[in-house]
């Protein structure tokens, strides 16, 4: 086969976004997976409501809300009482809500829509080694039946998970340790009065846990973490009885009746000391693995490709390598702040201190009431509250609107339908408000791979005037939905400078 611009090494959810993103953009991608099948079961769950309005680019969120579960609201219990209630259908978003959506079920829909654009896994090929060698990578492959193929592309894309091979071959650090915890878990058939319905519900008892979120009518998922077995995940099979002396010790009534699935797990908190290594870059778990606190992960990973393939399709625009580097920087920030986040809370849980859990049961709910901290909370968990404002690459010269150059561009409403509704064709788009028609044919011509929609302050409600303000201006939003650019639309020589940079004029 021929080299292709790109190999993503990883075909699980961040490999497949990779490739979906890669091909929106019209590069050339192979995604090769040293496995014979696809996930089978999943220890990835939620689909957070960032990554469904990434979904909408695609044109695939609607049957991911379909197939899927939502749950409204996150409950947590400490020795039988109620410490905190989350509404998570406050979640500033068209998906107001957390997604269940088993990772086989969303890699399902993943592929779909790859192969719909002509990208199909190569299973049972495996990356042996590869060599940088100027503007390309000189990569040896290994097929299924031994065979050994050499190709060339000028970009690799590490999506192979927490042991991954890139990583290990591009010598990047993946800096951190384990978690003092045993994890299990199972997707459960069970009955009783505190089965959950549309929540998730988290019960906290003497430093376990005991996660548990409806999948659907029939089946639960449960997630215990234990400070009492220590070290013996791995060691025995698990039981039944397993989860039931889990929830029977926290106080949960219920009858544990059947297993579809259930497994035990590790978790450890490293973060790769960097994203890129010349023509070598990590997403996903190849990047950042953390604990399952708040759902996470699989979300990231999609993320971060999104991210980054809008910089490689800049830079065969004409825009410098240079580029290339703010993915580390504004993804490896984002995902330095979630392990720090992620262990925080996961601490917070698992606290076996009687005068910690005690000073925890007391302030969560004063804590937990507040407005401020509810909205904080559902942003951390939905992933809506991640911005790149401190990026080198964002470009904010004012305005009187409360959306910043770097912020995640809201999909406003507007009069029959709203701002993104439409957004799926890969394109920048450039937003003009109160621009006169001379300046939207000038913002066109130095835009060319941009989509220039020009707009009234009177298009939009109340909230959309708040965050955008009735100066006129332009907002350059970027292929993963943020804004890159917030400026006078009067002033060329800001926006253009801007358009250099990303290579958005031929």
């Amino acid at each position: 086969m021929s080299a292709p611009l790109v190999l993503v090494v990883g075909a699980g959810p961040t490999g497949m976004t990779m490739a979906i993103e890669l091909k929106r953009f019209g590069l050339d991608v192979r995604v090769v997976d040293k496995s014979d099948h696809p996930a089978q079961h999943s220890q990835a769950l939620v689909v957070q409501a960032r990554t469904l309005e990434q979904m909408q680019r695609y044109g695939i969120a609607a049957q991911a809300v379909a197939q899927g579960r939502r749950l409204t609201k996150a409950m947590f219990w400490s020795e039988k009482k109620n410490i905190a209630t989350f509404a998570l259908d406050q979640i500033p978003s068209r998906y107001p809500y957390v997604l269940f959506l088993p990772q086989n079920e969303t890699e399902a829909i993943l592929n779909e829509k790859m192969e719909s654009l002509g990208v199909k896994t190569e299973r049972q090929t495996e990356l042996v080694s590869f060599n940088q060698q100027g503007d390309s990578v000189s990569v040896a492959l290994r097929h299924s039946d031994g065979s050994q193929e050499q190709i060339s592309p000028r970009w690799i894309i590490g999506c192979d998970g927490a042991h991954s091979t890139v990583r290990e071959q591009a010598g990047i650090p993946f800096e951190g340790g384990g978690v003092g915890l045993s994890f299990f878990l199972g997707d459960l058939e069970i009955e009783g009065p505190d089965a959950p319905t549309d929540e998730l519900v988290i019960h906290l008892h003497k430093g376990n846990v005991v996660f548990m979120g409806r999948l659907s009518d029939k089946l639960t998922r449960v997630i215990v973490a234990l400070h009492s077995q220590q070290g013996e995940e791995g060691q025995r099979e698990l039981s039944l009885q397993d989860f039931q002396q889990a929830v029977d010790e926290a106080g949960v009534q219920l009858k544990i009746r059947s297993s579809a699935w259930m497994t035990p797990f590790r978790v450890n908190d490293r973060q790769a000391a960097q994203y890129r290594a010349g023509n070598v870059f990590l997403a996903g778990d190849a990047s950042h693995i953390h604990s399952p606190v708040g759902g996470q992960g699989m979300n990231t990973g999609m993320q971060d490709a999104a991210n980054l393939a809008w910089k490689f399709a800049a830079v065969v625009r004409g825009a410098g390598e240079g580029l290339l580097n703010s993915y580390h920087e504004e993804r490896g920030k984002v995902g330095k702040a979630l392990l720090r986040s992620t262990e925080r809370g996961l601490k917070a849980a698992t606290a076996s201190s009687p005068l910690i859990e005690s000073v925890r049961d007391a302030l969560l709910p004063v804590i937990a009431g507040l407005h401020p901290v509810q909205k904080a909370i559902t942003a951390f968990i939905s992933e809506t509250a991640i911005e790149y404002r401190s990026s080198s690459i964002v470009s904010d010269h004012g305005g009187d609107g409360a959306l910043r150059a770097g912020d995640r561009m809201p999909d406003l409403t507007l009069r029959n339908s709203t701002l993104l509704e439409d957004w799926t064709d890969g394109k920048p788009l450039a937003l003009a408000l109160d621009a006169t028609d001379q300046e939207i044919q000038q913002v066109e011509s130095g835009l060319q791979h941009a989509r220039v929609l020009p707009l009234r302050a009177s298009d939009f409600d109340d909230e959309g005037r708040r965050l955008l303000g009735t100066e006129g201006k332009l907002l350059i939003i970027r292929p993963d939905g943020y804004v890159g650019f917030r400026g006078s639309i009067s002033r060329p020589s800001q926006w253009e400078a801007y358009a250099r940079q990303d290579g958005l004029k031929s």
